[in-house]
């Protein structure tokens, strides 16, 4: 179960997975890797340490064992800095606004969901993933390869 049916054009990067609950970032991982095997996955367990990582600072620095990810996949409901304050970071620090965030929630609530979107998710996902789930929102990320505008006065307020 590949991200793209022909070899010549797979999908090649990182995704980084941010969540800090052991058993769900594991089946994160277990996903991603059933789904796109080629691509490389790193973690990490923080909206800071995501930034970090970012920016590749701290123990981030090597670009060779932590490349800049392709696609985050970014937990809404953390200690410490929250989903949606790093939704609000991204957005307002170029080249970072142009990073394609995937939410992940156990919640599906449409409230929840609209105010990811509003921040700059280019999807949404209710934990625990599902691969035929992953493997769709894989199908989009060509199209997401663009920056998004900055995100709306009442969205960076929220």
């Amino acid at each position: 179960m590949n991200c793209v049916q022909k070899p010549e054009n797979r999908l090649q990067g990182t995704v980084l997975i941010v969540d800090d609950t052991p058993d769900d970032l594991r089946l994160t991982q277990s996903v991603v890797a059933a789904v796109c095997p080629q691509l490389c996955i790193r973690s990490v367990t923080s909206g800071e340490e995501l930034i970090c990582y970012l920016k590749g600072e701290n123990c981030f620095s090597n670009r060779s064992d932590f490349p800049y990810p392709i696609l985050v996949l970014l937990d809404l409901r953390m200690p410490g800095m929250h989903g949606f304050e790093v939704l609000r970071w991204l957005r307002n620090h170029p080249p970072h606004n142009a990073l394609a965030v995937v939410a992940l929630t156990v919640s599906g609530e449409s409230q929840i969901v609209q105010q990811a979107y509003e921040l700059g998710a280019r999807s949404f996902l209710t934990k625990p993933i599902k691969g035929n789930e992953f493997k769709e929102t894989m199908t989009k990320l060509p199209e997401w390869n663009t920056p998004k505008p900055a995100p709306s006065r009442r969205a960076r307020e929220q």
